[in-house]
């Protein structure tokens, strides 16, 4: 929230709990307490969970971002947020930030404008699932599926004709756009599935324009 004001920014910070994750430890799960984190490194993914396991991801989230600011204001969500790579984050004091929404309007301002930045970058995100590139949409899913190995990597253990089915594309089509990023050094494949050799950067993938497509269906 750049536009806090300082005086407010510093009352937050002096009671906040940094916090240091390891890649695919879960941050927040719907059952616990509202709370406000700022990430101060790595990558984060907050999804929805379905009844019966399925997930769909609502954003990723980087350096300087802010996550649960809508728990805080509106309560328990039913809302999952995990550590996709090892991360650092600061969770803000709840009950200080709720007194300052109440008693200084700049505070209220700044979060009513971070609300509606995460709106409008929620509706990006359901534009880009539907009118994004096989490339993105593939990096999208990989990112979704993947879970730690043993040594502490990411990797998603699904089939080329798994990814296919997904993201609704042909096998053959999924295997070029997964060469391209073999050959990017994004990730790398095995018997066991697509290794993710740079997440933050695969994130970034689904984050460009679906005009820069490299793949064509």
């Amino acid at each position: 929230m750049t536009t806090l004001p300082a005086p407010a920014a510093v009352k937050l910070l002096e009671g906040a709990l940094q916090i240091d994750v390891p890649a695919g430890a879960t941050i927040y799960r719907d059952e616990d307490e509202p709370q406000a984190i700022v990430v101060r490194s790595g990558l984060l993914r907050l999804y929805l969970r379905s009844a019966d396991g399925r997930q769909v991801t609502i954003r990723y989230a980087r350096a300087g971002e802010v996550l649960g600011l809508a728990l805080v204001l509106g309560g328990p969500g039913p809302i999952t947020i995990d550590a996709l790579t090892d991360a650092s984050v600061v969770a803000l004091r709840i009950d200080e930030l709720r007194a300052l929404l109440m008693t200084d309007a700049a505070v209220a301002r700044a979060c009513a404008e971070e609300l509606a930045r995460q709106l409008f970058r929620a509706f990006d995100e359901i534009a880009e699932q539907a009118f994004e590139s096989v490339r993105q949409r593939l990096a999208r899913q990989l990112l979704n599926l993947a879970v730690p190995a043993d040594d502490g990597t990411l990797i998603a253990r699904v089939s080329q004709q798994e990814l296919g089915d997904a993201i609704a594309s042909a096998r053959e089509v999924v295997a070029r756009s997964l060469h391209e990023l073999r050959e990017a050094g994004l990730v790398a494949t095995s018997r066991e599935g697509v290794v993710l050799l740079d997440p933050i950067a695969l994130s970034l993938e689904t984050a460009e324009a679906a005009g820069t497509s490299h793949s064509q269906e």
